[in-house]
């Protein structure tokens, strides 16, 4: 054999070598497509049941608001109502802390005035005694 065959030689199982390598790349490249084919058929079947599901989930939300709103509508006047009754409380509670304040004013006023004259009826009450204890005496002494 010479340099030539001996190197065609070593060329050639090397190639047959880098076949069979091939051969095994490719036969296990082929088993992983086919489990990424499988694994895409099952993802879609689940992709298209959630999808189904998400719209009956969408469609029920869907119901839900509208009833919801339907709802809101039909307590606006009763939250208006309300509003309407806190604020005539509110005017309540103001009419009755003016009244309170207005009794209390002519109540300090009143009293004042009655002490004044409760003094006055005092003094006037003081001096017709002293004028009576005075006649008594003036007569008691004329006798």
């Amino acid at each position: 054999m010479t340099i030539g065959e001996l190197a065609g030689l070593i060329a050639t199982i090397a190639f047959v070598i880098l076949v069979i390598f091939a051969c095994i790349s490719l036969s296990r490249v082929s088993k992983v497509l086919k489990e990424t084919n499988e694994s895409v058929k099952v993802l879609s079947a689940d992709v298209d049941s959630l999808s189904k599901e998400t719209e009956k989930l969408l469609g029920n939300t869907n119901s839900l608001l509208e009833d919801l709103n339907k709802k809101s509508v039909e307590l606006d006047p009763a939250v208006k109502a309300v509003a309407d009754v806190g604020q005539s409380v509110s005017n309540v509670n103001e009419a009755v802390n003016n009244f309170v304040e207005r009794h209390e004013e002519r109540q300090s006023k009143f009293s004042g005035f009655t002490k004044f004259a409760t003094q006055a009826v005092a003094m006037n009450a003081w001096r017709k005694i002293r004028q009576h204890r005075q006649a008594k005496k003036a007569k008691g002494m004329d006798k």
